[in-house]
Formats: C-alpha cells, structure tokens, sequence
C-alpha cells in the first residue's frame, strides 16, 4: 500500500470525544453519532478555528488495533477558548507519520481502507492517528488524507527505535534522535561506509531471523528506500 514519511508539526484541536473499538458492535453508530452531532451544531460554537479542515482523532489506545481507543472528531484551533458543551481540547504531538491518501465514499470504503492500512507493516507507534478530512468534498467524493504515527527510525540503518536506550548520542553524552546507538555514538557514525555496504550488512544481520524471505528483493526495497535516509540522501 503507497504511503509516505512525513514529518508534521503540533497542532491543538478542539471537539467531541466517545470510547470506542474496532470489536464493539456498535462502534460504526458511535462514530456516526459522533460526527453528526459535531457538524449539526457543536463545529460552529467552537473558538479560534483554522480553517475548514475536520480532523477524526484516534488515541489512548487500550491495545493497539484489539483494544478500545478515543475516538475524536474535532478541528484544529489557534488557541483554546470556551469550550462548547461536552467540547474536549487534544493535542496532536509533532512527529513523524506515515501518510495515506484516500479518495471516495467514505461509508463504503473507509472501513476497507484501514483495513488495509492495518495490514500494512509499519512500526506504529499507537499514540495518535488521525484522519485529515478537506474542505470542498462531501462524503460520496471525500478527500482525506489519513496520518499513523510511526516511532523514529535509525537514519542511517533504518531499525526502528522504540525504548531510550536504542538512540544513539552526541559528545556531551546527550541523545541524537536520528541515529541509532549501533550506528552513532559520541557525536560520530561508528562506521565508515557507503549505503549500499549498510544495506548488505542489514541483511546479513537478519539473515537468521527470517525477516527477509527473498533477499534479492530486499535489497531493491532497500535500494529504493535508504537514499531517502537523512545519512544517505546528502551523499
């Protein structure tokens, strides 16, 4: 499934929230309740709005994708004013995210969508979704552009780094969040080499685990992928 790395900054958003899961048999009427009730009133008694850009939030997830999550649908504001009735104020934190396009219905293929977004491998990091929906389309022919963050990855080797520990440092002993500590440590790469002799060393590395089935294919991923690595596109 096509998506790309984006790098987004805060945004502060304001709207209703409800408690739902993706295994609650009625999470499609609790959403649907949700959005009408926030366009059929609540939208227009909201303060400082930027835009006509309606934003559906996902976050507190219980369990990744098994368990219950917030659901939000809200707008992004310049500042926090009066709330409306029920109103909720969230943050959705900078980051980056991988970006999804739809284009359509979304009653009929909204659901199919993140289905597919689900089976997708990425290294999500279940702390906020969300969903970008545009101006100027209505439901039958929507444009919504639809944001999973993901946790950084090493811009040198590309491994995901999930705890503290995995980010590499600078000389005064303070973390760097684009490398990781196998490939940057103490203000300096730990190895002198060309993309493609990390790329041949990554799948060396995971040789044994299985990860990549066809080698040969993995490389070209890789080929593809790594010039777009802070390390690698300024070579």
């Amino acid at each position: 499934m096509d998506y790309e790395i984006v790098e987004l900054e805060q945004k502060t958003v304001v709207g209703l929230c409800t408690r739902t899961g993706n295994s609650e048999t009625d999470m499609p009427e609790k959403i649907g309740g949700l959005w009408q009730s926030f366009f059929d009133g609540v939208i227009q008694k909201i303060p400082h709005r930027t835009g006509e850009t309606a934003f559906g939030l996902y976050t507190n997830y219980e369990n990744g994708t098994q368990g219950n999550y917030d659901m939000m649908a809200c707008c992004e504001v310049s500042g926090i004013g009066e709330l409306p009735e029920n109103g909720k104020a969230a943050v959705i934190p900078a980051g980056k995210y991988a970006k999804f396009s739809f284009r359509g219905n979304t009653r009929s293929g909204m659901a199919a969508f993140w289905q597919e977004i689900w089976n997708t491998e990425l290294c999500r990091k279940f702390s906020c979704d969300f969903e970008e929906y545009l101006p100027d389309a209505d439901y039958t022919n929507a444009r919504v552009n639809i944001y999973v963050a993901l946790h950084d990855f090493c811009q040198s080797c590309g491994m995901p780094m999930t705890r503290e520990d995995q980010y590499g440092t600078e000389k005064d002993g303070s973390q760097n969040t684009d490398y990781c500590c196998y490939c940057y440590q103490n203000g300096a790469f730990t190895a002198d080499c060309t993309m493609e002799q990390m790329i041949d060393f990554c799948l060396d590395y995971e040789k044994d685990s299985g990860r990549y089935q066809d080698r040969d294919q993995a490389r070209a991923d890789m080929l593809r992928w790594f010039p777009t690595l802070k390390r690698w596109s300024a070579t």
